[in-house]
């Protein structure tokens, strides 16, 4: 354990601690799931803050490598700025292609060898959410592109 991993544990404490207050600022849904849109949030929130603590509070190792070295920076800021324009293009180019593209990109920038795996990896992972959210759970996701080619 590194001081620098240790700050990294505070900032993902502090991340965690405002999801987890946000989360819990969510108004409870009138009708429907007595939990409503504030149980992920609220447990999304909770369990970063646990793991930003663990980070600050866990004993030194020996030999224990940091956590985010300066050749991996570059690496962390392409995909920091991925997640970005995945989050923009979201409703205009809706779930499935938009989540098809990030995640073939993300697959050969974290080391994927082989590109017809990565594609192929991409592909079953959003089609298998959009069909799960949209046919199983009846939860739709924005169709962006596919709704002018005349999906539903």
């Amino acid at each position: 354990m590194t001081s620098g991993d240790r700050l990294w544990g505070v900032v993902i404490l502090i991340l965690g601690g405002v999801y987890l207050f946000e989360g819990i600022r969510i108004p409870p849904a009138a009708i429907g799931d007595p939990l409503g849109p504030r149980i992920f949030p609220t447990i999304l929130g909770f369990l970063m803050a646990a793991c930003g603590a663990y980070l600050v509070v866990r004993p030194e190792f020996r030999g224990a490598q940091p956590v985010l070295v300066r050749r991996s920076l570059l690496q962390v800021l392409i995909l920091f700025t991925l997640l970005l324009l995945y989050a923009i293009s979201l409703p205009w180019l809706g779930y499935l292609l938009a989540t098809f593209l990030f995640m073939g990109s993300v697959a050969l920038i974290m080391g994927e060898r082989s590109f017809s795996k990565g594609l192929a990896i991409s592909a079953a992972f959003s089609s298998g959410i959009f069909f799960l959210f949209t046919r199983v759970l009846t939860i739709p996701l924005p169709l962006g592109l596919l709704k002018i080619l005349g999906f539903n």
